[in-house]
């Protein structure tokens, strides 16, 4: 058995006046978010609504005042505990001539969100836009015995002064929802008799939807830093100020190594009910992905999966995969202006053939591409954590972006482990590299896999170096546990913002 190996190069990203690096951090706290090299793609201001009790109002308030202001990473580390590290990596200098200053690296310190820092963007509030939710009226919903009615109650009341917010004008451009801890406890999610979950936070996602204003959840312990396995307060920073700003339609980086006219495409699936709520269906979940990393919602249409007959992983029928790229191929072209010259699709499974009858995926994928822009190049792609590791000598992983084909075996890429720029690998538990389970398409799978690299840096609702999972395979997950909250004829909206 062979096994040939090659580290793929870490893909860019562009900030503002075009200042190219591959850490967000670093590129935001030199030149600020891309969106102030484009006209159109920067906010100035962030008007921020709350909702929740006196307290968590208050204290949300505090914590924006204390965004706007530089904020020092608490973990420094003495240089001198990585004297004694026997892990080396050809081509990479392991010493620290700059003591303390390199260990924050990793946990930068957080520039303050502002119009006179890097960001060049203020949140403003008003009392206008605070809604505050009596304590005792909290206290007697928490205090409903059953937890499913205990969350939709707290649910129904939250919506209700959303709906104020957002129709009453001038209304806020993002609502805070500020929970006190006993909402987290008591209300956070529950099983219900089909074994589904009823999850608080999915639920007022769901639900705010129709009233076209998207929210943030803030917990009491954001915003204090009390409490096990929570990130240090710059970083919470970090987090919390970027998403915010894509939210407001900016434009935090966008990586330079995808093709422009490219549409990346994610689909996943979800359980859901019909009208009646007596039958369990699958409806698929597409999102499609520029060049700037701006994504679009799309809700496929529901249809009975028979797991005793077909197996546990859905399939699309060949009727409903040519809808869907239609649809997602439609929506590209309205939003962008301009039809993609390629489309990728990423899914977990493979793709069906004629073999499996009506649920002939691939047939339908491609004649939904064909009828809307006939010979538009196609990558479909199956991705999944197969268990297949590789090991190095020293203390660390191998180093992320190693890229490795293993005769017999397949493609494999590492998403997660060492990073040299971080000069540390930034996880707590063993990196498994993804495998391309199946591939039809023109393109190389060095080629496949250098673009699943760089999708897995445009996260923008955690500022950190990179995630483990493309965001077309996660974000996709994430917008279906949400959108099974949505009833049946309820909005639906289809940009991202609505669900981070």
């Amino acid at each position: 058995m062979s096994i040939k190996t090659e580290l793929l190069e870490e893909p860019k990203l562009q900030f503002g006046s075009y200042f190219e690096h591959e850490d967000c951090k670093t590129g935001l706290a030199a030149y600020g978010p891309f969106g102030k090299s484009v006209a159109g793609l920067h906010p100035s201001e962030i008007k921020l609504g709350f909702i929740g009790t006196g307290e968590t109002v208050s204290d949300g308030k505090e914590w924006i005042e204390e965004c706007a202001q530089p904020i020092e990473s608490e973990n420094v580390k003495r240089s001198s505990s990585r004297s004694d590290s026997t892990d080396t990596l050809p081509g990479v200098d392991m010493s620290d001539p700059q003591g303390d200053q390199l260990e924050k690296i990793l946990d930068r310190d957080f520039v303050g969100f502002s119009r006179e820092s890097p960001f060049a963007c203020c949140f403003q509030t008003n009392e206008r836009w605070d809604r505050v939710i009596n304590h005792r009226e909290v206290q007697r919903i928490l205090d409903v015995p059953n937890k499913e009615q205990r969350i939709w109650q707290l649910v129904v009341r939250f919506e209700e002064e959303l709906k104020s917010l957002a129709t009453t004008s001038p209304s806020p451009d993002i609502v805070i929802v500020a929970l006190t801890p006993a909402m987290v406890d008591l209300a956070h999610a529950v099983k219900l008799s089909d074994s589904s979950w009823l999850n608080f936070r999915r639920a007022i996602k769901a639900c705010a939807m129709k009233w076209g204003v998207p929210i943030q959840l803030l917990k009491h312990r954001t915003v204090t830093g009390q409490g096990a396995d929570l990130q240090d307060k710059a970083t919470r920073a970090w987090n919390f100020c970027t998403a915010q700003y894509y939210k407001k339609e900016g434009v935090p980086w966008r990586p330079i190594t995808l093709q422009p006219k490219t549409c990346y495409v994610g689909v996943s699936f979800y359980t859901a009910g019909d009208e009646d709520a007596n039958v369990t269906v699958r409806s698929s979940v597409a999102q499609a992905f520029d060049y700037l990393g701006q994504g679009l919602v799309l809700r496929g249409d529901p249809f009975v999966w028979d797991k005793e007959q077909f197996g546990r992983s859905p399939h699309l029928t060949k009727a409903a995969a040519r809808k869907l790229v239609q649809d997602v191929l439609k929506e590209y072209v309205r939003v962008i202006h301009t039809p993609p010259s390629r489309i990728v699709v990423h899914k977990t499974s493979k793709f069906w053939g004629a073999e499996h009858g009506d649920y002939n995926e691939l047939e339908g994928f491609y004649e939904g591409i064909d009828s809307v822009f006939a010979g538009c190049e196609s990558d479909l792609l199956a991705l999944k954590q197969t268990g297949v590791y590789l090991f190095r000598e020293g203390r660390y992983p191998p180093v992320r972006g190693t890229y490795f084909c293993v005769e017999g075996q397949g493609h494999f890429l590492y998403t997660m482990g060492f990073v040299p720029y971080l000069q540390t690998y930034p996880g707590s538990y063993v990196p498994e590299p993804w495998q391309i389970i199946d591939h039809h398409g023109g393109s190389s799978p060095k080629d496949l896999f250098r673009e699943v690299l760089a999708l897995t840096k445009m996260n923008v609702n955690n500022c950190s170096f990179a995630d483990g999972s493309p965001i077309t395979l996660s974000f996709s997950r994430k917008i279906g546990e949400i959108m099974k909250h949505v009833p049946v004829g309820e909005t639906v909206q289809p940009k991202l913002k609505f669900y981070m």
